[in-house]
């Protein structure tokens, strides 16, 4: 029998904080699926080309998402694993893949094609392997997983046929990008089988590797005019980015294009199509990619038969580059205006950046951060910003040890939750995670961790952040949070330092009661801010009858043992707000307010009694301060040196 659980959520407002507080409890559940949620969920995990955020793919699957019957949700665990240097760095980025419980998704999408990293590729596949949860990949062939993507061969293919058959080329070079790159290593098949075909040696008709960007295409032609290297008919290259670079540097070398020779791209990206000369390339929308995926996913859970190759169209482009006419689908002043707008709006949000950085910086605690962070957020074209960390980060212990493989569950706290200007109240990481199953419906998360190198410190989540689309360098507003945040951690770990430090400095290695630099420190200021307030303190002034003859009778070992003792009972039964030093050798004093005959008495009694127990006599000499008198610190502390003297004199 099935039985819903009904969603109790409101809005109230707040009158102290000024502003509206979310409030939730329960969920829309099926027992008869075992209390699985009726709405289902999709997984992403994707890696950034370099600083950019591929948002085309969450707009295509966002899409499909819209027009469906089925509920759906899509968090996505996003990182930036290739950009830098630092090996141990993109560790804490990939760190993120291993925040999910993958087998509870309905389905998986894999963007895996900027993971250069061979050993974090296999982890990954291995980890979603491991959810037995169907996994759709874009553009990467994998054993076992649906592939969704267009078909990089047939296109190219037929580019390459256009070059050879109506602009007679016979001699081409393939400007590739990285070798492990599965696309790329496709488009480098299909320009060998076009070679097959034309009767050409690949040998005469080389293929490069290098990068997808701009300066691949710079740094191939510059070394092929340095090596003095025959110029080939064409230039065929795996991108849109290395084709105007390649075009780019061949102007300065005083060729020109397509008089001397040939350049194709791929890609169809604006700057192919209002290059100069206008790129030759091929067009594919990576928004029907992710569209086709949630496709892929909605047809299996109806159980359906899918294929295992799964493609979207691909069309070849030709233009001036090739020797073919301007392909007359821009607006050149269309374009212009809107890289004025893009302009203007692009500086308008690094003001933005450059202000939140500088807002953060003034804030003296990660609360302060955190509410500097959403107020930000609230800003831009996104529905939902949450912070969750680890608990620890807040201390900053010096000896804290964060986690470098998964996060530590328990360890984590949600510092932050605003959702549309409105903060979430949620006690633990847990509960924010039910909120947002139980309003997710047709959203999309996007997680992004905060590390330090390769410690995992916590995450950020986005929630439906469509800003990303026309801003897709998230890295940069990621990277600077975290480095502030960093920098806070490192900030409060030296206070802790130097509060250690400085806790060493005044402490007796020994007894761990106070020294004698101490005193001298920390006394004096509590005697004037008692004698301002008219409170009595009270001075003691003590130490161990025969001390000497202790340590040559029963040993140093011994001696020490006994100063020990004596300094931890006086630890023990000083009065709150007092202080205990020992001022040398076996002297000991101690300090504190509130004080009267009485219980000076009862702590000498005490005190006397304790020692007893280890066979040993101490001398004790008290005062208390008469504010009257005009007496100073020392003459206190001299007297009851002296009436211990007497007290010492009168026992022998």
């Amino acid at each position: 029998m099935n039985y819903l659980l009904v969603n109790m959520s409101c809005l109230r407002y707040n009158e102290n904080q000024k502003m509206c507080i979310i409030e939730f409890g329960m969920t829309v559940r099926d027992e008869a699926q075992g209390g699985k949620l009726f709405m289902k969920k999709i997984a992403m995990i994707s890696d950034g080309w370099k600083r950019l955020i591929t948002y085309a793919w969450v707009a295509g699957i966002m899409s499909k998402v819209e027009e469906s019957e089925e509920d759906i949700c899509l968090y996505q665990y996003n990182c930036y694993g290739n950009w830098s240097r630092d090996e141990l760095h993109n560790k804490g980025e990939y760190n993120i893949y291993h925040l999910p419980h993958l087998s509870r998704f309905d389905g998986i999408i894999l963007d895996c094609n900027n993971i250069v990293d061979r050993q974090q590729l296999e982890k990954t596949i291995e980890l979603l392997r491991a959810s037995n949860v169907p996994v759709v990949s874009i553009g990467y062939d994998i054993e076992g997983f649906y592939y969704a993507g267009i078909d990089n061969k047939a296109p190219l293919m037929e580019m390459m046929e256009h070059l050879y058959s109506v602009h007679g080329c016979r001699r081409f070079v393939f400007a590739g990008g990285p070798e492990d790159n599965y696309e790329n290593a496709n488009r480098i098949e299909a320009y060998k089988k076009s070679l097959k075909k034309f009767g050409l040696d690949v040998q005469d008709n080389p293929y490069y590797y290098g990068d997808y960007d701009f300066n691949t295409g710079v740094r191939y032609f510059h070394e092929l005019v340095k090596g003095k290297d025959a110029l080939p008919d064409a230039f065929v290259c795996a991108s849109d980015n290395i084709a105007s670079g390649m075009c780019a540097e061949a102007e300065k070398y005083g060729y020109h294009i397509p008089e001397d020779f040939v350049v194709t791209g791929f890609d169809d990206l604006d700057k192919a199509a209002f290059f100069r000369p206008q790129i030759t390339t091929i067009g594919h929308e990576r928004e029907t990619i992710g569209y086709k995926c949630v496709e892929i996913l909605i047809d299996l859970w109806k159980g359906k038969t899918v294929n295992k190759y799964n493609f979207v169209p691909a069309k070849c482009i030709y233009a001036e580059s090739c020797g073919c006419s301007n392909s007359g689908v821009v607006d050149y002043r269309e374009y212009t205006k809107n890289q004025i707008i893009f302009g203007v709006k692009k500086q308008a949000e690094d003001e933005l950046l450059m202000d939140l950085e500088c807002d953060m910086q003034k804030c003296s605690s990660y609360n302060e951060i955190f509410a500097c962070i959403a107020d930000y957020f609230a800003k831009l074209d996104c529905d939902g910003f949450y912070i969750v960390v680890d608990k620890r980060l807040f201390s900053a212990e010096l000896d804290v040890q964060f986690s470098e493989d998964g996060y530590e569950w328990e360890e984590l706290v949600v510092g932050y939750a605003t959702e549309k200007k409105a903060i979430l109240q949620v006690e633990s990481v847990d509960a924010l995670h039910q909120y947002m199953d139980e309003h997710g419906s047709g959203s999309a998360y996007m997680y992004t961790p905060i590390h330090f190198r390769e410690k995992a410190v916590g995450f950020t989540i986005m929630k439906n952040g469509s800003f990303l689309y026309d801003n897709p360098y998230f890295y940069d507003i990621h990277s600077t949070i975290v480095r502030v945040m960093e920098n806070l951690f490192k900030q409060k770990q030296l206070e802790n330092m130097n509060i250690t430090l400085k806790d060493i400095y005044n402490k007796d290695p020994m007894t761990g009661v106070y020294n004698r630099i101490a005193y001298a420190e920390m006394i004096q200021p509590e005697f004037r801010k008692y004698q301002e307030i008219q409170v009595p303190c009270a001075l003691l002034f003590m130490d161990v009858d025969h001390f000497k003859k202790i340590n040559d009778t029963m040993g140093h070992e011994y001696g020490d043992q006994v100063l020990k003792t004596l300094a931890s009972a006086l630890q023990e039964q000083c009065p709150e707000g007092g202080y205990v030093f020992r001022f040398g050798g076996d002297e000991f004093v101690m300090f504190y307010p509130n004080a009267s005959e009485e219980n000076i008495e009862q702590l000498k009694g005490v005190m006397r009694d304790i020692m007893a127990r280890s066979d040993v006599q101490v001398s004790m000499g008290s005062i208390i301060t008469n504010w009257n008198e005009g007496k100073t610190l020392d003459d206190y502390l001299a007297m009851a040196d002296e009436r211990m003297y007497g007290e010492k004199m009168k026992g022998r």
